[in-house]
């Protein structure tokens, strides 16, 4: 059973990345433009970087959910390990392909220049870029810098390899010990912002989201569902106080506080979805939608960013959440009356709703091919904006940080809209490529058809 509340949480992940990524390229513009306007695209995506958190939280929760069937031993595994590092590594490698001949026809093969030195943090070409292709923990991003999280994704799979040898029914504890090493190691000092070390990344604070991650999966998998409902309509407001509220950027917030902030809402919230869909109660999923949506556009409004007073901050999201709550509330209680008076009428919405979920199910099937291109597409977009934006007649469209909201939207509906075009088409030439490659190679090498969970392995 492939969860498509899931997946649908997958895209949302993506996309608060991409909103995350646009504030950054526009602050980079309004500053080199000489201009002083803020970043339109602040308020809550200034915590985009929250996708990151939730992708972990929802990987945890992938690896335990599509293996529940699966026996452990070294066949299933080696079995497990070889459909992880296939999923990953090629279509990372196309776009550590695509960058690494970008640094070579811009700065040319030596890494002593200012745009490798920049890059790399003055380390040689080669050890780099192998470190980068490899995804290996180094003193800088690889050379594309969001694969740094693939990083720990890599580790992530390699350890739960491990735990696959053993009896599931210790995979609870194994999460556990895994968990209580890393307090452990931030207790001796361990601990680090980045994963610059082999020792920073097993000791790295965010590796507990994945374990939240896969407890909630586990839970999932031997029927621990409780109140399913309400445990989803809690995570979401919790998740919405920190997106709103939560922005500066302290060693803290680099660390623990991340998985505080975001990842043990993020767990709830997945475990919450995953037990509603599991029960076929996914109508829970409507307030919680009308609660997000009002609450990013009410504090939208305030303008506020992470420069912003902590005590503007902070009443600006006490009165957001409170108001999103109470759309929620709305939402739950017009549903039930609807459900009594007009049954009839709630049966006819069931297929409009299947769609919507179809559709962002289909979304979160791009999100790594999103989370990969969005940056490249960017980036160029942001370049192609400030050579427009040049002329005085085009400045009010073009010029980023011109006065006025104009530029400002056009570059978020733009480079939202170029960036997800861009990866359906990666996607489909290649991302869903590999994946049948790959698949078939893996029952070649594993002799078995892959069916149930095992085949949802390949598609996840």
């Amino acid at each position: 059973m492939k969860l498509q509340s899931i997946q649908a949480l997958r895209g949302l992940a993506a996309l608060l990345v991409v909103f995350f990524h646009i504030r950054s390229l526009e602050l980079t513009s309004i500053a080199s433009n000489g201009l002083t306007e803020r970043a339109w695209t602040g308020g809550v995506f200034t915590n985009g970087y929250v996708g990151v958190d939730l992708f972990f939280v929802i990987s945890g929760f992938i690896m335990v959910f599509v293996t529940r069937s699966a026996t452990p031993g070294r066949a299933a595994a080696a079995d497990f390990l070889f459909a992880r590092a296939t999923r990953i590594y090629p279509v990372w490698w196309a776009f550590a392909a695509f960058m690494a001949v970008y640094m070579i026809v811009v700065h040319g093969l030596s890494s002593m220049g200012q745009g490798w030195n920049e890059v790399s943090r003055g380390q040689p070409f080669v050890p780099y870029m192998l470190k980068s292709f490899f995804l290996q923990p180094q003193p800088a991003f690889p050379v594309l810098g969001v694969g740094w999280t693939l990083v720990h994704e890599m580790y992530f799979y390699i350890v739960f390899t491990a735990f696959m040898l053993l009896p599931r029914k210790w995979l609870p504890a194994l999460l556990g010990l895994w968990g209580a090493m890393i307090v452990g190691g931030t207790l001796l000092g361990f601990a680090s912002p980045y994963a610059n070390t082999y020792r920073d990344l097993v000791f790295y604070p965010m590796t507990m989201e994945f374990i939240l991650g896969g407890l909630a999966g586990y839970a999932i998998t031997i029927g621990a569902q409780w109140r399913s409902g309400l445990v989803t309509l809690v995570a979401t407001l919790w998740l919405l106080v920190a997106f709103c509220y939560q922005g500066l950027e302290t060693r803290f917030t680099l660390e623990w506080g991340r998985v505080l902030w975001f990842g043990l809402p993020s767990a709830l919230l997945v475990y919450g979805v995953g037990s509603l869909e599991s029960q076929r109660r996914l109508a829970w999923l409507v307030p919680v939608v009308a609660s997000f949506l009002v609450t990013v556009t009410l504090y939208q409004m305030f303008g506020l960013d992470d420069a912003s007073p902590d005590q503007a901050r902070r009443e600006a999201t006490i009165l957001a959440v409170i108001v999103g709550a109470m759309a929620m509330l709305a939402v739950l209680w017009f549903g039930w009356l609807l459900g009594q008076g007009a049954p009839d009428i709630v049966r006819r919405m069931m297929p409009v709703c299947k769609r919507i979920l179809n559709i962002a199910a289909k979304f979160g099937d791009w999100s790594f091919s999103l989370y990969l291109c969005h940056m490249i597409v960017l980036s160029a977009l942001r370049r192609a904006f400030d050579f427009a934006g040049r002329s005085d007649a085009l400045a009010p469209v073009f010029r980023i940080g011109h006065p006025g909201p104009l530029d400002n939207l056009i570059f978020l509906a733009v480079g939202t809209a170029v960036s997800i075009v861009a990866s359906w088409i990666t996607y489909r030439i290649v991302e869903r490529p590999c994946i049948i490659l790959f698949g078939r190679l893996r029952i070649a090498l594993f002799h078995h058809e892959p069916t149930g969970p095992q085949a949802e392995a390949l598609r996840t």
